[in-house]
């Protein structure tokens, strides 16, 4: 009988020891998964005006996707950071990363799709250039004539890529305000157009910060 008191101890002392190593691997789980959130909620809030997120927060929300994947094929720490708190808070900033990248359709426009925006860009430098040139030569009211086919260009452009479902939030942004300039600044006809993504996209981002500092309060020991 005596035996089995220092056996007990040995099973316990190893299971202690375990479950302070599973605790150390989880916290540093969800330490990587903090720091890549903060990172991507950062580049967020820095790039909305211009909007610029899809292609510029494209490798920090690589970075989330690997840290929150690091959790779920980790099938103790999934359990323990994900299915065992009630708040569900990295379950939840991982949704609202997700609905917002998936509702500004940024995986159209970065990462490997990028390439299939470049005419997009090349051809609103091209109005851009067109507006710049006359405002040079003070001849302003010359630019619904001279810059109108390059800006008809433009729109047709942004339509097609629109029908296809490649108009991310980025390119939205970036037509919204070059219509904005060529309607309202210059009077050249065409009524500025407000897209679904930027306005789906901005929603989403006006929510993150508070999902977001809700929740920090989980990350700190």
């Amino acid at each position: 009988m005596l035996c089995i008191i220092p056996l007990v101890f040995i099973v316990c002392s190893a299971a202690l020891s375990f479950e302070t190593k599973l605790e150390q691997e989880c916290s540093q789980l969800q330490l990587q998964f903090a720091s890549a959130s903060s990172d991507f909620t950062t580049c967020l809030g820095k790039n909305t005006k211009p909007v610029r997120i899809c292609v510029t927060c494209f490798d920090y929300y690589q970075e989330v996707n690997s840290s929150f994947a690091n959790i779920t094929t980790n099938l103790n720490c999934s359990t323990l950071l994900l299915e065992s708190d009630n708040a569900m808070v990295i379950q939840r900033l991982w949704d609202s990363y997700t609905n917002m990248w998936s509702s500004a359709l940024c995986d159209t426009c970065s990462g490997l799709t990028e390439n299939r925006t470049h005419e997009f860009r090349n051809k609103t430098e091209e109005v851009l250039d067109c507006f710049w040139q006359n405002e040079k030569k003070h001849t302003p009211e010359l630019i619904c004539v001279e810059c109108g086919k390059k800006y008809d260009d433009l729109l047709n452009l942004f339509k097609s890529l629109q029908g296809y479902g490649y108009a991310c939030a980025d390119l939205a942004d970036s037509m919204n305000s070059t219509a904005q300039t060529w309607s309202v600044k210059y009077q050249c006809g065409h009524p500025p157009v407000e897209y679904v993504p930027v306005l789906a996209m901005t929603i989403g981002i006006s929510l993150l910060p508070v999902v977001f500092y809700s929740a920090l309060w989980k990350f700190i020991p």
